[in-house]
């Protein structure tokens, strides 16, 4: 039994010597004639794909477990979380509605106009330009959505651009950072007005033509809104912000250089709001209230009770006996 053994050790050396220098010989073979031996490693590749398969499937499936657990705990707690955050929405919404009505009654006392409200719908962002200077995005909403020329577009509240051409199923934007596009802003601090132009340059807006007189209207970190003067963009929506150390004066020019960053990221956004305005609703009247009977004038003759035209009293009826 022993002896067996013995002698069938070396024939086992010898086979994986032969394998070994074999291997070593494709090797070699494969570095110098890469093109020659491509079908034999597509050969090797197409065998060994199922034993590849094999050993990879308890990784995969250990993986794809614990990413299915690891997603619905974070699903969980995101629901929670968003479910929490609704609840606050809702009271905040229902003292919004209360503010809103007393304010359009304060309104229509005044006689002043209506504030104007609006419409809101969702659009995906599909593709973007690849010019340098151009900022134009293609949402996945067209005229057969209502979206028309020049309508305003949001994103999280903010002022994105505008939509500059339309076609049945998709449309093109132009965002607020392209060369060609000017916004009239209006500084929430001091209320001072200027326009917003694009530089071109990511989340990167400057102020046109600010005089070195008005440098004390204008500070770092100041917000800038639309003022609505252009009659286009509603007015009080979040434009840009001054940025750290964006002023700066040349002594040839009687203009000072501000530079702004957008409040909109746009590298990170990737859905919008298209606006619709609606028209405004004027409060219903109030119910006029009777007046006390003081205010009548004393000269008002009391009605004199009616009474039937010559009436004669009856005589009682008597009965037989």
């Amino acid at each position: 039994m022993s002896n067996s053994n013995f002698h069938s050790a070396p024939g086992l050396s010898i086979k994986f010597i032969l394998l070994v220098i074999l291997a070593l010989t494709l090797m070699a073979f494969d570095y110098r004639k890469t093109e020659s031996m491509a079908p034999v490693r597509t050969l090797f590749s197409i065998l060994a794909y199922p034993l590849q398969w094999s050993v990879d499937v308890p990784f995969r499936v250990y993986n794809e477990t614990a990413t299915f657990f690891t997603e619905q705990t974070n699903l969980t707690l995101e629901n929670n979380a968003l479910k929490d955050q609704l609840r606050l929405y809702e009271a905040r919404y229902q003292d919004m509605v209360i503010v809103e009505q007393q304010n359009e009654r304060l309104r229509y006392e005044l006689k002043a106009n209506p504030r104007m409200g609006f419409d809101f719908s969702m659009a995906e962002i599909l593709s973007s330009s690849g010019e340098r200077v151009r900022r134009i995005v293609t949402l996945n909403k067209g005229s057969r959505d209502g979206v028309y020329e020049k309508q305003v577009v949001l994103a999280g509240g903010k002022i994105y651009g505008q939509v500059l051409t339309v076609s049945p199923f998709s449309s093109t934007v132009i965002q607020l950072t392209d060369q060609r596009h000017a916004i009239p802003v209006r500084n929430q601090r001091t209320g001072f007005t200027t326009l917003a132009l694009g530089t071109g340059k990511t989340n990167t807006l400057r102020l046109d033509k600010v005089v070195i007189q008005s440098e004390d209207k204008i500070q770092e970190g100041d917000i800038f809104v639309t003022s609505g003067l252009d009659q286009l963009f509603p007015p009080d929506f979040p434009v840009a912000r001054v940025i750290k150390n964006g002023i700066s004066y040349d002594q040839s020019s009687q203009f000072a250089q501000i530079t702004t960053e957008s409040l909109v990221d746009f590298e990170q956004t990737r859905e919008v709001l298209l606006v619709w305005p609606k028209k405004p609703v004027e409060p219903p009247l109030a119910a006029p209230t009777a007046k006390p009977a003081a205010d009548k004038p004393a000269t008002e003759p009391a009605k004199p009770r009616q009474t039937k035209p010559n009436a004669t009293p009856q005589p009682p009826v008597r009965r037989a006996p």
